[in-house]
């Protein structure tokens, strides 16, 4: 579990309309499903071991994110690829084994996914003062999220309460709404874009990953 605060840095002034903001920011985020797809498909097959996983799975987004920091729109977009790519090849053999065990859950969990973004992209432009006022509580609530997922790791009786998994969906679909409310706020660049749609990535792709643990879950009740 990532998450990214890209916003920290906000720029000087807008070089390019709000509308060209949004269109870049899209393209950005469909250019990375795209290649975590597509990356995820080869290598659907990997048996990475514990370091390997370590490395590609959360080293190389690390720095990537790093990256994001930069105020050079072409480095951030180096470090948004050095998340969705090796994201795209750490989930290969997960959704595979879902696809393996559960026919046709990893669609129903992208179509979900897709539905509840739109709906709170939308929401996050509609409602401002609502963002603005749980951006503390967001944080808190997911310091506590990382704080569970870590201790389930050495207790794994935690990763049996499925109300964990509707939390943690919750929440990133917040993040949504919360990251695309801070998209709106921030100055209209090249580079704020594209980190921006590394932000809203992070949410997604978190977001999709719970989704598809909560449909597992439902096909085992």
């Amino acid at each position: 579990m990532i998450k990214s605060n890209v916003f920290s840095r906000s720029g000087a002034a807008d070089t390019m309309t709000r509308g060209a903001f949004y269109l870049v920011m899209t393209m950005i985020l469909a250019w990375g499903f795209i290649a975590t797809w597509i990356v995820s498909d080869m290598t659907a097959a990997w048996q990475p071991g514990t370091i390997e996983l370590l490395l590609i799975g959360l080293g190389i987004p690390i720095v990537g994110i790093l990256m994001s920091s930069s105020s050079n729109p072409l480095i951030s977009f180096i470090g948004f690829n050095c998340v969705a790519i090796p994201f795209g090849a750490v989930l290969g053999p997960l959704l595979a084994m879902y696809t393996e065990a559960y026919p046709g859950i990893v669609g129903q969990a992208a179509i979900l996914t897709a539905g509840v973004t739109g709906v709170m992209a939308v929401s996050g432009l509609l409602f401002p003062k609502f963002y603005e006022s749980i951006g503390g509580a967001l944080f808190g609530a997911l310091t506590a999220l990382v704080i569970v997922s870590v201790l389930s790791l050495f207790i794994p009786q935690l990763q049996q309460y499925t109300i964990i998994h509707y939390i943690a969906a919750g929440i990133f679909a917040l993040y949504i709404g919360y990251d695309m409310h801070r998209a709106a706020t921030i100055p209209a660049t090249l580079d704020n874009a594209v980190d921006s749609a590394l932000a809203l990535y992070l949410d997604i792709i978190n977001l999709f990953l719970r989704l598809l643990e909560i449909l597992a879950a439902k096909k085992d009740d």
